[in-house]
């Protein structure tokens, strides 16, 4: 029974126990970088993205065809947007097959040689599957973190010291074409390395967290096929563990960059700030401060929620699991009524749960763009109240750098 509902499992998550075939061009290639310690060459494969341009066929998935600027700007996806353009629809057959470095059996052999390693190293008690993580996507992870850092970069150089120095230019009496050209292209290349950079962080964070948690559920189901008795392990409990800790997962390879770039924005932004209106700009970072705590309570109800609506959902589980198994006797003693209201009540329970979560998801969602206007309404207020004088370059200087 535990097979078949493996195989369901992984066929949903799109996580077949026996993966995709590879092109045998691939096959070698994918060999020697996916799998082993570091070594010579390992990141040969990963470096053709660099190249701007590629004309190369051979792989059979686009992603892998793609050069820099195509992988970043998603351009091997046009095909497949246009033909859904002019069909109105797309089929499963118009879709590619995927690609051999996000096949799970090949990720999962490299997180477990990688798991092996960490056990060596550390021993069965001091071994952590986080730091294995962490080791199965640090390259790429280092990567994303690059790519936002440019992006935190251009998005500050943009607005903090070009527009400022356009509205300054616009201002004055005394007008220079090449000069104001010049800011003008400056500000164009900014946004245009802003926005770049930011689609290849993305880009390389989803192909990171779909390799991660295919590796991962994948090994979970090998170790539970391994297991000699799995009456202890519910349907429930796998159903849980393969949608939500496999999107937990997803999500926190595919966000967890910008953890480091919202330091650095806040400083730069503080120091910037501070330097042109002076102590008043305090009191709008403030705001940013004390919203900070709010969103993370947010957060943390919204995880209580969710880990209270996995034990709802398991309970569900179960309950559907115990009718399907005793269809008969229900049939025959006509309980079909008093079970289907039990199923009913628990579902009750489990969509007010999903819609608390929601509510305050959203409510969140809502918020955040809020604290922007509160933070520049507060500081200029102040600021003007104080008896300073504010111009039109600092006041949009200061919302473009709050933004």
């Amino acid at each position: 029974m535990f097979a078949d509902a493996l195989e369901t499992a992984g066929r949903v998550e799109g996580l077949s126990l026996s993966s995709p075939q590879p092109l045998e061009e691939e096959e070698e290639a994918d060999a020697a970088t996916e799998r082993g310690p570091k070594r010579p060459g390992r990141y040969r494969k990963s470096l053709q993205f660099l190249k701007p341009f590629r004309i190369t066929h051979k792989h059979q998935h686009p992603v892998d065809n793609a050069g820099l600027f195509s992988f970043m700007t998603l351009h091997w996806l046009s095909p497949l947007a246009l033909k859904a353009y002019k069909q109105s629809s797309l089929s499963i057959d118009d879709v590619w097959g995927l690609s051999c470095h996000e096949a799970s059996t090949v990720n999962c052999q490299r997180l477990e040689s990688l798991w092996h390693d960490e056990l060596k190293r550390r021993g069965r008690e001091g071994a952590s599957l986080t730091r294995v993580f962490w080791r199965f996507c640090q390259t790429r992870m280092l990567v994303a973190i690059f790519s936002l850092l440019l992006t935190m970069v251009a998005g500050f150089v943009g607005p903090a010291l070009l527009v400022r120095a356009l509205l300054e230019y616009s201002q004055s009496p005394q007008h220079s074409v090449p000069y104001g050209l010049s800011l003008v292209v400056g500000i164009f290349l900014m946004e245009l390395m802003r926005s770049w950079s930011l689609a290849l962080m993305w880009a390389v964070n989803y192909r990171t967290a779909a390799r991660l948690r295919g590796a991962a559920l994948t090994f979970a189901f090998q170790k539970i096929l391994r297991l000699r008795s799995t009456k202890d392990i519910s349907p429930g409990e796998l159903i849980n563990m393969c949608s939500c800790d496999g999107q937990r997962l997803y999500e926190s390879v595919s966000v967890g960059c910008l953890l480091v770039g919202g330091p650095l924005v806040g400083i730069l932004g503080l120091f910037y700030t501070s330097y042109f209106l002076g102590p008043t700009a305090l009191l709008g970072s403030a705001v940013f401060i004390i919203f900070y705590p709010i969103m993370m309570l947010a957060s943390r109800l919204t995880a209580y929620f969710r880990k209270k609506c996995v034990a709802v959902t398991d309970r569900r589980v179960r309950l559907m699991n115990e009718i399907l198994s005793c269809i008969k006797f229900i049939k025959m003693y006509c309980w079909e009524d008093a079970f289907a209201q039990n199923i009913h009540k628990v579902r009750s329970e489990e969509r007010g749960i999903l819609e608390r979560a929601g509510l305050i998801q959203s409510l969140t969602v809502g918020v955040a763009p809020i604290v922007v206007v509160i933070a520049s309404v507060c500081t200029f207020t102040l600021h003007m109240a104080l008896g300073y004088d504010l111009t039109a370059a600092e006041a949009f200087t200061v919302v473009a750098v709050f933004n």
